[in-house]
């Protein structure tokens, strides 16, 4: 009996001690996990703005490259580049006027046309914005990125740091979005862009067109795009008067032309001085 009851004693804290062994294995895991996620969370993309974007944009019409309702009888255009600084400016000092006066009235429409001429970072950005507008996020994307902005071609437009930028619109479907950013429509799009930052002369960005609805060849390229400048150029065209127009200048390639005739010509006049420093002077007349 004695025998027994030491026996039954050793076993029980045999059990005592694997359950405390259990549990202390429990914890250290849970720690772990803890100490997993923090360290994720901590090193995670943080994306400034989401909140205040998503507002701004809330309600209005979206389709495709398109912000606004579809039947506004104004179109403004914007071409720019995902990593330009002052299409960020003009995206965050502009564009929430323009969206508070006329977009969310149904005064005007506004259509993005990006370009990627920058750097690669160029690349993923855009191609991201226009896929999300195949959901018609587009203009979330956008406007996050612009907020977000890094500095040129510094390698800041990551994987991480775009799945974040996608997982702050709601709504959008981050896997589909990804999908799509190399499909041909996109490339298209881009393409079409291009093409009509062609046809306009525009050499810089931001640029704006305005003009009717439905009337892409007859847009005009806006000479004044911010403040007050900006506001009455929209009222007139909404008034159906003439929109002061930026001067065209001349092209790059004239520009080009032009120095390299610049060149030849001084090259041409400096080899003429040359010669004539090196003739022997004549001789003097005979007296």
């Amino acid at each position: 009996m004695t025998l027994r009851l030491k026996d039954f004693g050793r076993e029980r804290k045999t059990i005592l001690r694997h359950k405390k062994l259990s549990f202390a294995l429990c914890a250290a895991l849970v720690f772990a996990a803890l100490l997993i996620y923090a360290a994720a969370a901590f090193g995670a993309t943080k994306i400034a703005g989401a909140g205040s974007t998503n507002r701004m944009l809330k309600g209005i019409p979206q389709q495709g490259i398109e912000l606004g309702k579809p039947d506004a009888p104004v179109t403004m255009v914007e071409i720019v580049e995902p990593q330009c600084p002052f299409c960020a400016q003009w995206a965050r000092n502009e564009l929430p006027g323009v969206i508070s006066r006329y977009i969310r009235a149904g005064k005007i429409r506004i259509e993005y046309r990006g370009l990627s001429f920058i750097g690669p970072d160029s690349d993923g950005l855009l191609t991201l914005a226009e896929a999300a507008g195949e959901q018609n996020k587009l203009w979330n994307v956008v406007e996050l990125e612009y907020a977000n902005q890094g500095a040129e071609d510094s390698g800041y437009a990551t994987h991480a740091f775009l799945q974040a930028v996608a997982e702050a619109v709601p709504g959008l479907d981050v896997t589909k979005a990804f999908a799509q950013a190399s499909s041909s429509k996109v490339t298209a799009q881009i393409q079409q862009a291009k093409a009509l930052s062609q046809q306009y002369g525009i050499n810089k960005t931001p640029s704006l067109l305005i003009g009717k609805s439905g009337d892409e060849q007859n847009l005009t390229v806006m000479a004044n795009t911010s403040g007050q400048g900006l506001y009455d150029s929209i009222d007139a065209a909404l008034a159906g008067n003439p929109v002061p127009a930026k001067s065209s200048g001349l092209p790059a390639w004239a520009i080009v032309l032009l120095i390299a005739a610049g060149t030849v010509a001084l090259s041409v006049a400096i080899s003429v001085a040359v010669r004539l420093s090196r003739r022997s002077p004549a001789p003097p007349a005979a007296g």
